[in-house]
C-alpha cells in the first residue's frame, strides 16, 4: 500500500485528538479522566474525517460530472496554436499536428477549446486552446479523463486516443 500525504495527516488527527483530549482533561480533573477522555474522543474524531471526506467525495464527484457534461469530445490537431499563452507542457514536451486532443477544462476565459494531448498511459503531455479552425472534432470520448481510477496508476488500460507515439515528458494525471 502507498502512503499519500493525506493518509499521513489522517493518522495524526486521529492520534493528536485523543492526546490533546486526554491531555488538557487529565490536568484538569486527573490521570483516570484524562485517559477516559482520550479514549472517548477516538470516535468522535473519526467521525469528523468520515464527514469530511463524504463532503470531499460529493464535490470530486460534481466536478467530475460537469466536467463530462461539458467537455465531451476528442479532435485532431491540425493547427498548433501560434500563442504560446495557449499552451502548456513541460519542458521537452511536443505539441504536434495530427496528436489527438481530449476536451478539457480551459487554461483562460476566452473563446477558445481547450485539448489535452494524452500519453498511452493517461498522462497530460500538453494542455492548449485551439481556435475551431485549428482541430477538426473525431468522436464522443469513450470515457472521461476525469474520471480515470486510481488503480490504473500501476498498469492502466492504453488510452484509446493519444498523441502520436513519441518520446515526451508529461504534466502527471489529468485532474
Amino acid at each position: 500500500m502507498k502512503v499519500t500525504l493525506i493518509h499521513l495527516l489522517t493518522g495524526i488527527f486521529l492520534v493528536s485528538v485523543p492526546m490533546f483530549t486526554g491531555d488538557r482533561v487529565g490536568k484538569k480533573y486527573g490521570v483516570w479522566a484524562g485517559i477516559g477522555s482520550g479514549i472517548a474522543s477516538v470516535p468522535l474524531a473519526a467521525g469528523v474525517l468520515v464527514l469530511f471526506y463524504r463532503a470531499l467525495n460529493r464535490q470530486t464527484e460534481e466536478h467530475r460530472r460537469e466536467y463530462r457534461e461539458k467537455y465531451r469530445y476528442v479532435y485532431r490537431v491540425l493547427a498548433v496554436p501560434a500563442d504560446p499563452r495557449n499552451i502548456l507542457k513541460p519542458d521537452g514536451a511536443q505539441l504536434m499536428v495530427g496528436d489527438y486532443g481530449w476536451e478539457a477544462r480551459p487554461i483562460r476565459r476566452d473563446d477558445l477549446i481547450y485539448l489535452q494531448g494524452l500519453s498511452p498511459r493517461w498522462f497530460v503531455v500538453w494542455h492548449a486552446g485551439f481556435r475551431p479552425d485549428q482541430i477538426e472534432r473525431i468522436a464522443p470520448k469513450p470515457c472521461s479523463q476525469y474520471d480515470w481510477d486510481h488503480t490504473w496508476l500501476d498498469s492502466p488500460p492504453p488510452c484509446p486516443y493519444p498523441v502520436q507515439e513519441r518520446e515526451t515528458t508529461a504534466m502527471g494525471f489529468p485532474v
